[in-house]
């Protein structure tokens, strides 16, 4: 006996189980065969069950051609939204700009770094086209200081070193100007390792971190460094150690070499020693005359090779320390504003110049703020090399999306073409299930109108874009690349929506998102910036400001104007708005493929809707099959027990009845 809860594939049957065909128990002409009480009696209901079965079937065929049907046009749809104003899901490419960089030198007959050398660029979307030239002078850095080499090892106890003969323990504190110090607290068995670890302990509150390099397996150097750029470190050593691992000194000779003692140096600035009175240094003074007005702290020293540089003691145990440092004055005598005895990296902000303008700083090499919508990575410093960052349209971008596009279409292309396919007699195709389907038709006639558009005297085919015969879009790329590059304004007003005016007191503000095409008049007038409407549009736009949008529920919303005409007693402005082809084939893809709303999925739930209708009808019918089965079987057991009793029964009588007839007795 078969059940079905669900429909299946093939037709259903019925099952006679272990019950007697009887009919071979009867003479004459009584029949009471089972297997043609099954035929007569069930098999109508199973005939019925199959039937209804083949509609559901054919709705499941119907059905999942319909779901690709709506998936290639959610493709179509997706592909488009990079090419339409009106998408409101992907990006539109339109808007993708790129900085093409190039470089030239500063100085006549110089040859110039290369651009991606010095800096890279990320334009945001909607960006505005043109060109800027840029000059790095200088990169943002954080300072970085080196200790003096060790006679150690990195994890060998500082207690070996002659600086720390008798040290026992000691502290000192660090950190970047601005930020907490915090004491980092030393003793003698610690190693540079050790003491790297104590500074980077307390980096959350310093910003100051530290590592040790092995130079050999007996000399290495401690190096302390700050996280942010353009600020200098601040140390306090009460206890010597860092004048004992030379990251500090108490007497430093400035790096920069002079070749004479009493040549005017060019520098200004101030800065304090040890926290003693203002040394103010201007342009004109000599390395003798800054000298003279630190007093008995500094000296002028000649070095090795001849030349002088500035030295200058604390004049006791404690480390040289600077404060109040303004200009240049003490970086351009080689001194680190921190007091640190050898500077790797001074603390400097980024130094451009941009479109001429001179003097830019900024403590980061990431800048945001300084060309609207461009971001500059900075990587090297080069004064002498100007980068031309010229902002572009994404052209490449664009011809990505509308690739996309194409296959996307072809692909729909090829569903629609399986379905209208014919035999030779004029009969529907094997695969074309959706065959003289009125839906499909019409989707296609609206997609296929789309594009074939012409809008403002520019179609597809000015692209390169062109049908063969199968109704494929082709694509010719080196003429849509060189329309991308001459013509952007025209392809982006073939795909795109946008809006115009007769009038230039009133601009379109942004993108044209509405649905409207065609034109329509504005009354606008004006009293003490208060603006009024008129006209038969009028009741369809709201005003906020010098804003004019149009109203949520017209063809004219997502459509937006600015006014710039001051007061007017009256004007009447003319508006002509075109309806781009990717927002038409946007629009006919998701009225036809929306998931939700779309007409497809209203087709795809009536079959749904119908199937659970006609899988109870099945399976009622299959159930009152079974039903029958069953009492068939147990009426027709029945009857074959009494046929055989009855059967047992005429046997003993007849032979009774025999006995009797032969003179025996019973």
């Amino acid at each position: 006996m078969t059940t079905t809860s669900g429909v299946t594939s093939t037709a259903p049957t019925i099952s006679t189980g272990n019950a007697q065909d009887i009919s071979g128990l009867m003479a004459g002409n009584v029949s009471l065969s089972l297997a043609e009480a099954v035929t007569v009696k069930v098999q109508p209901y199973l005939d019925q069950a199959t039937a209804v079965q083949t509609n559901i079937n054919a709705n499941q065929t119907k059905i999942a051609a319909y779901q690709n049907m709506q998936s290639l046009l959610q493709a179509l749809e997706t592909s488009v939204s990079n090419l339409s104003s009106q998408a409101v899901q992907g990006s539109n490419a339109f808007d993708s700009r790129v900085a093409n960089l190039s470089s030239a030198s500063n100085v006549p007959g110089g040859t110039p770094s290369a651009p991606n050398a010095i800096l890279s660029a990320s334009v945001a979307a909607g960006t505005n086209t043109g060109s800027h030239t840029v000059t790095v002078n200088a990169l943002a850095a954080a300072e970085s200081d080196v200790s003096a080499t060790q006679s150690v090892s990195s994890t060998t106890a500082i207690s070996n070193l002659p600086a720390f003969s008798g040290f026992s323990s000691g502290s000192f504190s660090i950190a970047e100007q601005g930020k907490t110090a915090v004491s980092i607290n030393v003793t003698s068995s610690m190693s540079l390792t050790d003491v790297a670890g104590a500074i980077n302990g307390a980096t959350a509150q310093t910003g100051v971190t530290a590592s040790v390099i092995s130079i050999d397996a007996s000399h290495s150097v401690l190096v302390v460094s700050g996280a942010d750029s353009d600020t200098p470190l601040q140390f306090t050593d009460t206890s010597g150690v860092l004048a004992g691992l030379g990251v500090v000194g108490t007497t430093l000779t400035g790096t920069a070499k002079e070749t004479s003692q009493t040549t005017a140096l060019g520098l200004s600035g101030s800065f304090s020693v040890n926290g003693g009175p203002a040394v103010n240094v201007t342009s004109t003074m000599t390395l003798n005359d800054i000298a003279a007005a630190i007093g008995s702290q500094a000296s002028v020293v000649t070095n090795a090779d001849g030349t002088y540089s500035l030295q200058i003691s604390s004049g006791g145990s404690s480390p040289v320390s600077f404060s109040g440092v303004t200009g240049t004055a003490l970086s351009g005598l080689g001194f680190a504003a921190s007091g640190a005895a050898d500077q790797v990296t001074a603390p400097q902000a980024a130094n451009l110049t941009v479109d001429g303008v001179a003097g830019i700083t900024r403590t980061s090499n990431t800048i945001s703020d300084l060309l609207n919508g461009v971001t500059l990575n900075l990587s090297a410093a080069d004064p002498n090399t100007s980068v031309t960052m010229n902002i572009a349209p994404d052209t490449t971008g664009v011809t990505n999306a509308v690739q996309s596009f194409v296959t996307a279409y072809n692909n729909w292309q090829a569903f629609v073409n399986q379905n209208e396919a014919t035999n030779s007699d004029g009969t529907a195709a094997a695969g074309a299930t959706l065959f003289g389907d009125s839906t499909l038709r019409e989707a296609n006639l609206q997609v296929s109108s789309s594009i074939t558009s012409e809008i403002n005297n520019y179609t597809l085919a000015d692209l390169g874009i062109t049908l063969d015969s199968n109704n494929n879009l082709q694509v010719d790329s080196t003429t849509l690349s060189q329309q991308l590059s001459t013509n952007f304004s025209s392809v982006l007003g073939l795909f795109q929506s946008q809006a115009s005016t007769d009038n230039y007191a009133l601009q379109p503000l942004g993108i044209d998102y509405s649905t409207y095409a065609g034109n329509f008049s504005l009354g606008i007038a004006s009293s003490g910036g208060v603006i009024t409407l008129s006209g038969a549009a009028a009741s369809s736009f709201s005003v906020s400001g010098n804003s004019i949008s149009g109203n949520y529920g017209t063809p004219y919303f997502g459509m937006a104007f600015t006014w710039s005409g001051g007061d007017t007693a009256g004007t009447t402005v003319n508006v002509t708005a075109t309806q781009g082809l990717a927002n038409q084939v946007y629009q006919s893809a998701d009225g036809y493929g929306n998931a939700i709303s779309g007409s497809v999925q209203s087709l795809i739930s009536n079959l749904q809707t119908q199937d659970l209708s006609l899988t109870n009808q099945y399976n009622t019918l299959v159930n009152q099959a079974n039903d029958y089965s069953n009492f068939l079987l147990q009426q027709y057991s029945q009857m074959a027990s009494q046929m055989q009793a009855a059967g047992q029964t005429s046997t003993v009588l007849q032979a009774m009845f025999a006995m009797q007839t032969g003179g025996g007795h019973v």
